[in-house]
């Protein structure tokens, strides 16, 4: 169910007027740091031209170390919020903090990285981005998910 193209995968929506369906929720998987920090600077540039946040929730923060020294972001229309609870070694975000967020409008786009959610979870994510007219990009990072599972065996 998760795409895995790179930066192509985010251009199939930008424009938002009457008669542009728009794609609200974007599932990518990337494989290094270097390919997420990419995905970030591509997300943050294409929403720049908006007067408002991009909210980063759970970013890794080498990617975003990356992204301040490497490309042209204006850092004070970026947000990071570190909402974490492990379950099962999964990292689970606060669904309801999320689809607020999506529905009030206030981002131009919203990323959470490295979380996981049913199905059910999101098609509420991409209702609630639709309502509030907020892209919603689900990153997973195969680099991160491939040493926390290695961190979890050898712990066992």
């Amino acid at each position: 169910m998760i795409n895995v193209n790179n930066l192509n995968i985010i251009n199939n929506s930008t424009s938002i007027n009457n008669n542009t369906i728009a794609n609200w929720l974007q599932l990518t998987q990337v494989n290094n740091n270097v390919e997420l920090s990419k995905q970030y600077a591509h997300i943050c540039q294409q929403h720049k031209q908006q007067n408002k946040w991009v909210l980063f929730i759970n970013p890794e923060e080498s990617s975003i170390e990356q992204l301040a020294h490497t490309h042209d972001i204006d850092a004070s229309k970026v947000l990071m919020v570190n909402y974490k609870s492990s379950v099962n070694g999964d990292i689970k975000v606060d669904l309801a903090h999320i689809t607020s967020v999506l529905s009030k409008g206030n981002c131009s786009a919203v990323i959470v990285s490295n979380s996981s959610f049913a199905t059910k979870e999101i098609a509420q994510l991409e209702s609630s981005a639709q309502k509030g007219e907020t892209r919603c990009f689900l990153l997973k990072n195969a680099a991160t998910s491939r040493s926390t599972s290695s961190r979890q065996h050898a712990i066992h």
